[in-house]
C-alpha cells in the first residue's frame, strides 16, 4: 500500500510534468509565431520588395506592346538619352532626350511623357514629362538623386503610330 505522502509527490511529480510539457507547447509555438510575424514584416515592410509598374497589362497585351516598343526603329528614329552626372540639394536631376529621323533631322512636335523608377524601389514611380527645347531635343527634371540603377519608359505621341521606349541607365556617387 501507498502512503498519503507518497502518492501526494506522485500527484506532484504528475502535475510538474504537465505543466513543464504545456510550457514547452506554448513556448515553442510563442517562437513560431514571433519567427512568422517577423518574416510576414520583413516580406512586406520591404520596399525593395515591389512589382514592376503595369506589367500585367503590358503581359496581357504583348504583342501591342511590342509593337509599340519597336515603333522607333519601324519609323528610322535615333533616340539618344543622357542624364545629368549632378543633383541639386533636393536630388532633382536633368535628364534629356534627343529623337532624330531618319535624315538626321530634330523631330519636335511630340508628347514625351512617362515613368521613372529606381530599381531597388520600383514601387516609387515618379511620373515624367519631357519638354521640347528645340531640333529634337527634349528636357526634364526628375528626382532621381539616389546612384544606381533607374528605368525610365517613355510613351511619345504625336507620330504616325504610338511609340514606347524603356531606357535603363545607371548613377553612379
Amino acid at each position: 500500500m501507498a502512503t498519503a505522502t507518497g502518492i501526494e509527490s506522485i500527484e506532484s511529480a504528475e502535475r510538474r510534468a504537465k505543466r513543464f510539457w504545456i510550457a514547452l507547447v506554448v513556448f515553442l509555438f510563442a517562437i513560431q509565431c514571433t519567427i512568422m510575424g517577423l518574416v510576414m514584416h520583413l516580406a512586406i515592410g520591404d520596399p525593395s520588395a515591389a512589382v514592376v509598374p503595369d506589367y500585367h497589362n503590358r503581359a496581357l497585351n504583348w504583342d501591342e506592346a511590342r509593337r509599340t516598343l519597336e515603333a522607333a526603329d519601324r519609323l528610322g528614329w535615333q533616340i539618344r538619352f543622357e542624364a545629368s552626372d549632378v543633383a541639386d540639394d533636393r536630388g532633382m536631376r536633368a535628364i534629356e532626350l534627343n529623337i532624330t529621323d531618319e535624315q538626321g533631322d530634330g523631330i519636335d512636335n511630340l508628347v514625351v511623357g512617362g515613368k521613372l523608377y529606381h530599381h531597388a524601389r520600383a514601387d516609387e514611380v515618379s511620373p515624367v514629362s519631357l519638354k521640347s527645347i528645340g531640333e529634337g531635343n527634349y528636357l526634364a527634371l526628375v528626382p532621381a538623386g539616389r546612384a544606381g540603377i533607374w528605368q525610365l519608359e517613355l510613351k511619345i505621341d504625336g507620330a504616325s503610330e504610338p511609340v514606347a521606349q524603356s531606357l535603363t541607365f545607371n548613377i553612379k556617387r
